[in-house]
């Protein structure tokens, strides 16, 4: 995906370090014994968050064993061992990578779509995986949700609030999927805002570069206009949308359950209080802009 949902390591404590550098670790391995081993190479941050909320969700612990691995290969690293959980983000990056791609190929011009096109054989490979193992409500979900997306987004409307919705509640049908009940809402609900932050956040990220390219950018359209750059005013208003997209984030957040896992909790904890408003001022600052 993105990238921007990460943690703020120098403030994590040693242990949890270590915890979530095996769940990171757990996931691409599981990437790569479900959706074949070049799909290692969409190991994301971002889903990596994912599947320590659905974990908050399900109850599940982390068994974490020393293993080597292709980038580590001279030393063991703490890696947790395969959860339905970890399967399921698995599964849900390659849909949503094979559907990036598409769009990609079908927006993007030059090297974009270059890299697009070299790999979008292996991208339908995961894709296929994934559907033989009974994924295909997901992508089916995931398909339709990208196309009113790109629908929307080709009619330009004078808003950053509609395409980020949609594209929020994408992020919630995925973290909820296989879920029931209240766990069902509380995990679309936590999707729902971090899906929303991701798209305003990358809007900002990719406005300079979009506006260069002459390509769409929910910011410029809802501005009316095409500056090369986002003036300090913008960069204001935009970090306080942000922050009330991390306040809806902190009421779901409160309501998970972590007394099972409390370094589970710390992690989270870093996430949503200091890795997403620091990638939000990351990009927000001026020099970046």
């Amino acid at each position: 995906m993105y990238g921007y949902l990460r943690t703020y390591t120098p403030e994590l404590k040693v242990r949890e370090q270590e915890y979530y550098r095996a769940v990171y670790c757990g996931l691409c391995r599981t990437m790569g014994k479900c959706t074949g081993q070049c799909s290692r190479m969409t190991l994301s941050y971002d889903f990596t968050l994912f599947a320590l909320v659905r974990m908050a969700l399900t109850g599940e612990k982390v068994v974490a064993t020393p293993r080597r691995c292709m980038a580590h290969p001279f030393k063991k690293r703490p890696m947790a061992k395969p959860t339905p959980d970890l399967a399921l983000c698995a599964y849900a990056s390659s849909v949503l990578a094979y559907y990036k791609v598409k769009d990609d190929l079908r927006d993007e011009r030059g090297m974009k779509r270059t890299v697009a096109t070299v790999i979008s054989p292996f991208i339908a490979s995961m894709r296929r995986r994934t559907l033989k193992k009974g994924y295909r409500d997901m992508d089916e979900r995931v398909c339709l949700a990208m196309k009113k997306l790109a629908d929307l987004e080709d009619s330009r409307p004078p808003s950053v609030d509609e395409p980020a919705t949609l594209f929020g509640e994408l992020m919630g049908s995925i973290l909820a999927h296989g879920l029931e009940g209240n766990q069902a809402t509380l995990a679309h609900a936590i999707g729902l805002s971090v899906g929303r932050w991701v798209y305003i956040l990358d809007a900002a990220d990719d406005y300079a570069e979009d506006m260069k390219r002459r390509r769409y950018n929910p910011l410029a359209c809802l501005y009316g206009d095409s500056a090369p750059a986002l003036t300090s005013e913008r960069r204001e208003s935009l970090r306080l949308s942000l922050l009330g997209e991390l306040a809806e984030l902190e009421k779901a957040f409160d309501l998970l359950d972590t007394s099972h896992d409390p370094d589970l909790g710390g992690v989270l904890a870093n996430v949503l209080y200091l890795g997403m408003p620091k990638e939000a001022q990351r990009v927000l600052t001026a020099d970046k802009m």
